[in-house]
């Protein structure tokens, strides 16, 4: 529709067009954003209807570690329409095995080749000479350990027989049980097993040139037979145990000192009057 203009020209009238050219309304954005996100929660719903209590652990995995599981196809029950129908409700989920990194190619440092250097000796630190004193000390408890192990008659006591590596050297610990006692009732006389025991630990002392320095222990029991008391019979105890050691090959040299300590010093953290308290304590020196 064209009108005159009053100063001569023509005018040309056109209707709005409806929509602005490339146009679009925010409002089919957010619709959008809406209907994915409705998608996405009806999924989750069916997932969690549609799996037990492992297979949601499984997928969870899945979605936060994807290199540790893996979702397949099917169904061992049902012919496959993939993972996610609904008609026949089949999940297959399978757990991958991480691969195993390959075995180092190196060998493993060994304890004159016969096994791995010990927990000990790593943690002893100082020198090569200091080393060395624990290496040896090491090799010595692993043979009484062994020779009482291959003992039947002495099964029944090696829970009574405690050995460990400190920093003073080699410390081989004898106690009491109840019913079990190393000696005869108030005597320094040693009981068969514990005189075997001995036997076996002076055969290996015996290789090795360390100082030792044995310890008698009792209970809180006072012993007032006579004129002996716990000190009295802490001592004759310690000074037995030398005996048996020298009798099977210990020089009376190697002996640093025998004490008798009576009931002055039980067991950390145990009662006083606890049989394991009347025990036996060999030390055997670092050089």
């Amino acid at each position: 529709m064209a009108e005159e203009n009053p100063e001569g020209g023509i005018v040309k009238k056109c209707k709005q067009k409806k929509c602005e050219e490339g146009g679009g309304s925010a409002w089919e954005v957010a619709y959008g954003d809406f209907m994915t996100s409705m998608m996405a929660f009806f999924l989750v719903m069916w997932l969690i209807a549609a799996t037990n209590v492992k297979q949601r652990k499984i997928l969870s995995t899945y979605f936060t570690q994807p290199g540790a599981t893996s979702l397949t196809e099917g169904s061992s029950m049902l012919p496959s329409k993939g993972v996610f129908d609904i008609g026949s409700k089949s999940l297959t989920i399978s757990q991958r095995i991480p691969e195993m990194p390959l075995p180092s190619v190196q060998q493993p440092k060994t304890l004159k080749g016969r096994g791995l250097i010990p927990k000990v000796l790593r943690k002893s630190g100082g020198g090569v000479g200091h080393q060395k004193q624990t290496l040896n000390l090491y090799m010595v408890m692993k043979k009484i350990q062994q020779s009482i192990a291959s003992k039947k008659e002495l099964l029944q006591y090696r829970n009574q027989i405690k050995m460990e590596i400190t920093e003073e050297g080699l410390r081989i610990v004898i106690f009491d049980k109840n019913k079990r006692p190393m000696f005869y009732p108030g005597s320094a006389q040693l009981e068969p097993w514990a005189k075997e025991v001995l036997d076996i630990v002076a055969k290996q002392l015996a290789s090795i040139s360390n100082k030792i320095v044995i310890e008698g222990h009792t209970d809180a029991h006072p012993y007032t037979i006579g004129n002996v008391s716990n000190w009295d019979l802490s001592t004759m105890r310690a000074n037995a145990a030398r005996r048996e050691l020298q009798a099977n090959g210990v020089s009376s040299d190697r002996f640093d000192s025998i004490i008798g300590y009576g009931s002055t010093r039980p067991v950390p953290g145990t009662n006083p009057d606890d049989p394991i308290n009347r025990r036996i304590v060999i030390l055997v020196k670092k050089i």
